[in-house]
C-alpha cells in the first residue's frame, strides 16, 4: 500500500462544508487530518475582498492528510461533485514514511 500526503487549499468560505464532507468520508474520518488558516500570495491568489486586495494576499485554509493513494483518490472523487466550482486546489505527494513517536 503506497501512502500519500493529500493537501487541499480552499477558500475560507467553504471550510466548514469541506471539513464536513471529509468527515463524512469513512477512510478520511478514520485517518484524521489537519486544517489551518493560511495566506496565499502571488498572481494566482484570489483576493476577493477589498481588505485582501489592500493587504496583497488571500486568506485560505490548508487541509492535509496521509492516507493510501486509493483512499486519497476516493476522497477527491467524492469531493469533486460538491466542490467543483469552489476553487479548491489539491496536490498529492508520495509519503516515504509515516508513523507515531
Amino acid at each position: 500500500m503506497s501512502l500519500v500526503v493529500l493537501t487541499l487549499i480552499a477558500p475560507t468560505a467553504v471550510k466548514e462544508e469541506l471539513v464536513a464532507a471529509m468527515l463524512a468520508h469513512p477512510q478520511t474520518a478514520q485517518a484524521g487530518f489537519i486544517a489551518r488558516e493560511i495566506e496565499g500570495y502571488g498572481n494566482s491568489a484570489d483576493c476577493d475582498s477589498v481588505v485582501e486586495q489592500v493587504r496583497g494576499h488571500a486568506l485560505a485554509v490548508e487541509i492535509a492528510l496521509t492516507v493510501s493513494e486509493a483512499d486519497a483518490r476516493s476522497l477527491l472523487a467524492a469531493l469533486s461533485e460538491e466542490f467543483s466550482r469552489s476553487g479548491v486546489i489539491w496536490r498529492m505527494m508520495a509519503a516515504t514514511a509515516s508513523g507515531t513517536l
